[in-house]
C-alpha cells in the first residue's frame, strides 16, 4: 500500500497497542466522571458534533490517501464493511441525538469495534504509520460515540432491541449481497472467508457457514445487551425490597 511512515509490523498487544487501548479507555472514562457536565446543552451539542466530525473526518482521510497512493477500489473501499456503516450511523446518531439509530449503532459500533481494537488487522503496518493512527482513532471514536450516548443521554436498550438490531443486520446484509457480486468484494464476509484465521474456520466451508455465523452475531448482541439486562433486574429488585412497585 505504500507508505507516509515507516515502522515496523504491528505486534498483538505490544506498547504501542496497549498504549493505544488505553487511551481509547481513559476518555471513555472521563466521559462517564463528567457526564454531569457534559448534559449542559450548548457543551454537549458541541461535544456532539466534534466527535461526529473527527468520524467523518477521519473515514475520509483514509479515503483520500487509499485514492492518492492509488489502491482505492470499490472491492474494498466502499462503506459496507461492519465499521464503515457503523462510522456513518454513529455520526448520524449524534448529530440528530437520535435514540433509534442509537439501538442500531450500540451493536454495530461495539460489536464490531471492539473486536478490531483487541485483535487489530493492520496489514502488516505499525505505529507511527499513518494506517494506525486511523485505524485506532476511527474504532475508538466508535465506541467513544456509542457510550457518550449511554453515558450522557442515559440512553437504555430493551430486549426488543437486541432483535431490531438483528433484523436490521439481516437487512443490510441483503444490500450487501448484490455489492460484492458486481464489486467482487467480500464486504461482511458474505462470499469468502477472510485469509486471516478468524472464528469463521471452525463454521465450516462457504456457503454454510453464513448459518452458524447468523448466531454468533445473534449471541454477541445478547452479549452486549447483558449490562443493561443486569442493570435492569438488579434495579427491579432495589424496588421491589424498597416497597416501589415495578414500573411505578
Amino acid at each position: 500500500m505504500g507508505k507516509w511512515f515507516n515502522g515496523e509490523p504491528f505486534r498483538l498487544l505490544s506498547r504501542v497497542h496497549i498504549a493505544a487501548l488505553l487511551i481509547i479507555f481513559i476518555l471513555n472514562m472521563m466521559i462517564y466522571f463528567f457526564s454531569d457536565r457534559l448534559r449542559e446543552v450548548k457543551t454537549d451539542k458541541l461535544c456532539r458534533n466534534i466527535i461526529a466530525l473527527a468520524l467523518i473526518t477521519t473515514e475520509l482521510s483514509f479515503q483520500i490517501w487509499c485514492a492518492v497512493i492509488g489502491v482505492w477500489t470499490a472491492e474494498y473501499n466502499l462503506p459496507f464493511h461492519l465499521c464503515s456503516a457503523a462510522t456513518i450511523i454513529c455520526a448520524i446518531m449524534l448529530f440528530m441525538k437520535s435514540y433509534r439509530i442509537y439501538q442500531i449503532a450500540y451493536f454495530w459500533g461495539l460489536g464490531g469495534a471492539l473486536q478490531a481494537l483487541l485483535t487489530p488487522d493492520l496489514s502488516g503496518y505499525n505505529y507511527p504509520h499513518y494506517v494506525f493512527f486511523k485505524y485506532f482513532i476511527l474504532h475508538g471514536l466508535i465506541v467513544i460515540s456509542v457510550l457518550y450516548m449511554a453515558f450522557v443521554h442515559s440512553y437504555r436498550l430493551a430486549f426488543r432491541s437486541v432483535l431490531n438490531a438483528f433484523a436490521v443486520t439481516n437487512l443490510f446484509a441483503v444490500i450487501v449481497i448484490p455489492v460484492d457480486i458486481l464489486t467482487g468484494g467480500n464486504y461482511l464476509f458474505l462470499c469468502r472467508k477472510p485469509e486471516a484465521m478468524t472464528l469463521l474456520d471452525y463454521l465450516g466451508p462457504w456457503p454454510w457457514y453464513i448459518i452458524p455465523m447468523e448466531a454468533v452475531v445473534f449471541a454477541m448482541f445478547v452479549i452486549l445487551y447483558l449490562p443493561y439486562a443486569i442493570s435492569d433486574f438488579v434495579q427491579k429488585h432495589r424496588d421491589i425490597n424498597s416497597g416501589i412497585s415495578p414500573g411505578a
